[in-house]
């Protein structure tokens, strides 16, 4: 008795934690994560959260790529600092590129509406009694 060799294109991974099997009773399977994979992921909706309450003026050079804090978490607003990934926010930055060179309000209360340049939402009334580092 020997083993059947099935062909890799047999499988078909839609989703990290699923395995469909065209052969099986079952059309597709969902397999339970791992405890120690599932630590890495947001148990819920994203949120970014309250950094600051006004926004940082900042000199943008042309061409040059920049890498705008989603999250809220960075020690150095406005910019990203990877703290995303320790904070397991799920969460990644916006990478935006110059088109001139000159300065610019960035926000770092995350509710504009033009990201990564301030809108004015900081002035609203729900930023303003939000506390920094709470989700709006």
């Amino acid at each position: 008795m020997g083993f059947r060799r099935v062909p890799f294109t047999d499988f078909i991974f839609l989703f990290p934690n699923h395995v469909c099997l065209p052969s099986s009773p079952k059309v597709c399977q969902r397999r339970g994560i791992s405890s120690w994979l599932a630590r890495w992921f947001a148990k819920g909706p994203a949120k970014s959260v309250v950094a600051l309450k006004t926004p940082i003026k900042v000199d943008l050079v042309a061409g040059k790529t920049y890498r705008w804090c989603v999250c809220g978490h960075s020690k150095k607003q406005p910019f990203c600092d990877g703290s995303h990934f320790f904070q397991r926010t799920g969460l990644s930055p916006l990478k935006f590129k110059a088109q001139e060179t000159r300065t610019v309000a960035l926000c770092t209360c995350k509710a504009t509406q033009r990201p990564p340049y301030c809108d004015g939402a900081h002035k609203s009334e729900k930023v303003q009694k939000a506390e920094l580092g709470s989700p709006l």
